[in-house]
């Protein structure tokens, strides 16, 4: 029996007769990819970043308060990880930055790879099978990295380049990943997790899938749950197609100093394109100046299942509650690669207001986390997720939950997509039936601590320091609780999702 038709077949058997969720009667659900986060930590490189911090110019955010040492006291007073190193705060602050909106949270106990260790493991073989080649074959930036090193150290007005040159974390990344991945059956606990494995035996209720299953329907599917268990039995059949969505982001967090930013990247600009002329626009991308950013080097992958997956792990193993160790030999879980990003956020700095150094560096690491994604959702279509249109008013305009923390820029274009459902399966499809552009006017500020940064935006206002808002990012951007979009007079899109078409 194939496992969308055993869940409709549970539900009847044990009188299913209400939604695994509550119905939110003015929030319309969705179908959410799911998406688990893993930091990948190197003691090693921690150590390093900090001693590149140390001995480097003197910066802004290490002397923000020189000669205000009220203003410097209340922020340590205010901050319960005053003391502790800053290239350590992004790394502990990331167990609890929350799995953003559009994903479903499908993390597991393991959220820490220890990169050192699992490094020192690494066969030659290894690092070469999961080496980055350029198109010509060659492993990419080799000769950059040699060149950033000298760079970065002469900027910094030292001779000791060993302190600021790039390490081989880059080339060891993928194969590191890949081994933690097959040592710690990661496939196979995602799948666990799906259907509920706990203490040797399979959920026959299959609880998760049934409450996924019903985020992947309409307003009007929802209303119709209400009504009828069985048409919400039905729903949770369609959980079993979220399966093939599920994803996991590796994440590797570096604490910079944007002077060292700027250096490596305009040294890796040299290498790459060979010519000083065209550096500028690889500089003009990074931070420059004094202060810090976190950095967000990420690595996408996704779980393969399929309807044939599907069946043979209900042959084998669901229907015969058999073990994960035997779901692991099956060889039926493994992990694609997708592909892989790099993404910073500058950590805000300023005298005029009290806010904890560790609470304005989490805010940038969340962030930081954020834009890779969006890069990764930029690139990859299969990674792309779609957002229910919450409203629409009569002269056209469509509202919807995208915002600056989906990247949303004047001039990215948007398709509005239509659900199909197959009645014989209960498939749902997506017919794009129009395009939009969001208006610029009303951008929603949906990023992470973005109340709190406007709180603190006034405040040094009301100081009398002159505070730049960034494109976008208005004063009543915030609270707009969902984005603008340009569409036609007459057409009522409600019911419809947007999904991304192209960015600008």
């Amino acid at each position: 029996m194939k496992l969308i038709s055993k869940v409709a077949a549970i539900a009847t058997i044990v009188g299913f007769a209400a939604p695994a969720v509550a119905i939110a009667d003015n929030e319309p659900t969705y179908m959410r990819s799911s998406l688990y986060t893993i930091l990948v930590k190197s003691d090693e490189q921690n150590a390093r970043l900090q001693k590149q911090i140390d001995e480097t110019k003197t910066n802004e955010f290490m002397d923000i308060a020189k000669g205000l040492a009220n203003t410097d006291a209340k922020k340590a007073a205010n901050d319960s990880m005053a003391g502790i190193p800053v290239v350590e705060i992004p790394l502990l602050k990331f167990p609890n930055i929350p799995i953003p909106s559009q994903f479903n949270d499908h993390n597991l106990a393991l959220r820490v790879i220890d990169y050192d260790a699992v490094k020192a493991t690494v066969t030659d073989e290894e690092k070469a099978q999961y080496a980055e080649k350029k198109s010509n074959g060659k492993k990419f930036g080799s000769f950059a990295k040699g060149v950033a090193a000298s760079t970065m150290a002469a900027q910094a007005g030292t001779s000791n380049s060993a302190m600021l040159s790039t390490d081989d974390m880059e080339d060891y990344l993928p194969a590191v990943i890949a081994k933690s991945f097959q040592g710690n059956n990661t496939a196979a606990d995602l799948i666990g997790k799906w259907f509920g494995y706990e203490n040797g035996a399979w959920d026959k209720d299959v609880k998760l899938i049934q409450e996924r299953g019903l985020q992947n329907a309409s307003a009007e599917d929802l209303a119709k749950a209400k009504e009828s268990g069985f048409f919400a039995s039905n729903l949770a059949g369609k959980g079993f197609d979220l399966i093939n969505n599920t994803y996991v982001l590796a994440v590797n967090l570096r604490f910079r100093s944007n002077q060292a930013v700027v250096a490596e990247s305009q040294a890796m600009a040299e290498g790459m394109f060979g010519s000083i002329g065209k550096v500028a626009g690889a500089v003009a991308s990074a931070a420059a100046g004094e202060g810090f950013q976190v950095q967000a080097v990420t690595y996408l992958y996704k779980l393969d299942w399929n309807d044939e997956i599907s069946a043979e792990f209900a042959e084998k193993i669901y229907d015969q509650n058999k073990s994960i160790e035997d779901l692991v030999a099956t060889g039926l879980c493994k992990l694609s690669f997708v592909g892989k990003d790099k993404a910073g956020c500058n950590v805000r700095q300023s005298i005029f207001n009290t806010t904890p150094q560790s609470t304005l560096i989490e805010r940038a690491t969340a962030r930081a986390i954020d834009n890779a994604i969006c890069k990764l959702q930029s690139k990859h279509e299969v990674f792309r997720t779609i957002a229910p249109i919450s409203r629409c008013d009569e002269d056209g305009t469509i509202y919807a939950g995208i915002g600056l923390k989906e990247d949303l820029k004047k001039g990215d274009k948007y398709e509005v997509l239509e659900a199909i459902e197959d009645p014989a399966t209960g498939r749902v499809t997506y017919k794009a039936v129009a395009t939009v552009e969001p208006d610029e006017t009303r951008i929603w500020d949906n990023r992470y601590g973005a109340v709190d940064e406007l709180a603190e935006k006034k405040e040094e206002k009301n100081k009398g320091a002159e505070v730049k808002d960034e494109e976008g990012a208005r004063e009543d951007a915030a609270s707009l609780m969902a984005s603008a979009f340009k569409g036609k007079k007459g057409k009522d899109y409600t019911g419809y999702f947007l999904r991304l078409k192209k960015k600008k």
